[in-house]
């Protein structure tokens, strides 16, 4: 199920999930780019989920996706950040162009590859509502209870927080933060809703995990 180049078939301990050197963005979340921990060389892994539970974290550039799926990480979950699957997106091709439709099937690759080594994962991305079913598919037919969330911070504040957040080098301009904001509109029972307008990150992910699950039937 996991094969080097050099090494030939790897058991998983010998296996580095993580590619830290691809990492953009100041954060502890990395690329999902495993390599042999033998060589160094990166490694072809094949697998396909069939169990499990994924946390997804959506929302505005500021309402503190990344910064709660850390804190989740520290918990034992294996996180995936949008900002990190663009990396591998563009490592994979070796150009920096890429298509979005890209970013959803290299998700649906590191949900694959991360089930080897766990059944709790966290997604931190920007999910519009036009693509909604396309991951309840994805986790669907890898039989994933899932907690769909979106952090919804009054505006104001997502204007603050991307004023003075780290995990950038650049502040985000305003016009992106309104676009998105007013995109991220979601009226459907299968999405929970978070105010964390007064909440720490800390507190929101507590409020996070005492959420219900939901289960996709095949």
């Amino acid at each position: 199920m996991i094969t080097c180049p050099k090494c030939g078939k790897l058991a998983k301990e010998n296996v580095q999930i993580y590619n830290d050197n691809l990492r953009k963005q100041n954060i502890t979340i990395s690329p999902v780019i495993p390599v042999c921990r033998l060589c160094g060389a990166e490694v072809t892994v094949s697998n396909t989920c069939s169990t499990g539970e994924i946390i997804v974290i959506n929302g505005t550039c500021g309402s503190g996706k990344s910064t709660v799926a850390e804190i989740l990480q520290d918990k034992g979950y294996l996180a995936i950040d949008g900002d990190c699957v663009i990396q591998s997106v563009r490592h994979k091709k070796g150009i920096k162009q890429y298509q979005w439709d890209e970013l959803i099937n290299e998700i649906a690759c590191e949900i694959d590859i991360l089930s080897l080594f766990g059944e709790s994962f966290v997604l931190s991305h920007m999910i519009l509502p036009g693509d909604f079913e396309k991951f309840i598919e994805i986790f669907k037919a890898r039989n994933l209870r899932y907690k769909f969330i979106l952090l919804k911070p009054e505006y104001q504040t997502a204007v603050a927080r991307c004023q003075t957040r780290t995990c950038h080098t650049s502040i985000t301009p305003e016009e992106w933060i309104k676009h998105f904001y007013d995109l991220l509109v979601y009226d459907n029972d299968n999405v929970d809703i978070v105010d964390n307008t007064n909440m720490t990150a800390y507190e929101t992910a507590e409020a996070i995990l005492t959420l219900p699950c939901r289960r996709n039937e095949k």
